[in-house]
């Protein structure tokens, strides 16, 4: 598994992809190092444990460079996070502290040089509380490599790009599963046209998604859009939805484009799981074209307050031309 970060300060590092995969404004082309579990015959990419509050199991991180020169690691376990936008799997920094089963991993070595064309296997103990919460935790193990590979301008700043490696540990703490989901919103934000149905409006619906049980979860999301006596003005495809950690949010955008210019419109989001969650918010809001009503009852003051001194001069005007004729008669 290739990841690429960018080592900041106090900032959380995203590490989930595969290669040829973009990452903000940098790019992996090819694999140079990897990490993954010391058994080369199963070739884990990830590590799957089951076990007991209290008990400790022992294992072994490989990490091997591909490159022809010697390569210098740092090695930490990180709590595993969904980010904020897109629920991209995400591992904490090196340089924040986790709580949960990140906490819970010991490497054998912290650092370690690794020669070119060679691997090298790291034992490590995941030593899991007595008290720990039954259900799933999610980490991994971090290979950071040290060296700079490059300097980056970001938001007036220069950010230091590294490259890093992780093997994911998904770890089942004995007890019930218990899964659930909770939707924040949804919110509707949506901009009035000058000209009403000859400009379109535009809109967008922003919802909240939240893992409130204690196993991870992909929901499909379904959102539609009703009208007055329910009839249906829009509805758009089913989005299967990254996989949600337990205990973890994320915010899922939809733009809307031709939101009914006049309607009472109630918008819906519905999520379900394969484990049968099912669970929804809506929205209502009434669509009234605001400015363009506001620019036809200006138009008819206007009218209204000019039209009767119109009148009255041409009466006016007219009553000069009668009187005219009859004296010169």
């Amino acid at each position: 598994l290739l990841l690429v970060l960018r080592d900041l300060e106090q900032r959380r590092i995203p590490l989930g992809g595969m290669v040829n995969r973009g990452f903000g404004d940098v790019t992996v082309t090819s694999i140079e190092f990897s990490v993954n579990g010391s058994d080369a015959a199963a070739a884990r990419p990830a590590f799957a444990i089951e076990a007991p509050p209290g008990e400790t199991v022992k294992d072994a991180v490989q990490i091997t460079n591909l490159t022809g020169e010697p390569l210098d690691f740092r090695l930490y376990g990180a709590d595993a996070y969904n980010t904020p936008r897109d629920a991209g799997f995400a591992l904490r920094a090196a340089n924040e502290p986790s709580k949960d089963v990140g906490a819970w991993i010991t490497l054998k070595r912290g650092t370690l040089k690794v020669p070119a064309r060679k691997a090298v296997k790291v034992p490590f103990t995941l030593e899991i509380p007595p008290n720990a919460t039954p259900g799933e935790h999610i980490g991994g193990i971090v290979a950071l490599n040290t060296a700079i590979e490059s300097v980056q301008e970001s938001g007036g700043a220069r950010v230091g790009v590294r490259r890093a490696v992780a093997a994911r540990v998904y770890l089942r703490v004995a007890g019930p599963l218990t899964p659930s989901l909770r939707i924040g919103g949804p919110d509707t934000a949506r901009t009035e046209p000058l000209v009403p149905y000859v400009n379109q409006s535009r809109g967008t619906i922003r919802y909240t998604v939240v893992n409130s049980g204690n196993q991870r979860l992909s929901p499909t999301a379904r959102v539609w859009a009703t009208g007055i006596f329910g009839r249906r003005v829009e509805e758009w495809p089913d989005r299967r939805l990254p996989e949600i950690l337990p205990g973890q949010r994320t915010e899922i955008t939809v733009p809307w484009n031709g939101v009914p210019p006049l309607d009472a419109v109630t918008v819906r989001v519905e999520l379900t799981t394969a484990d049968g969650v099912r669970v929804r918010g809506q929205d209502q809001f009434t669509a009234v074209p605001w400015v363009a009503l506001l620019v036809l009852v200006g138009t008819v003051f206007v009218v209204w307050s000019v039209l009767p001194r119109l009148i009255r001069r041409w009466r006016e005007r007219a009553g000069l031309a009668s009187g005219g004729e009859g004296i010169l008669g």
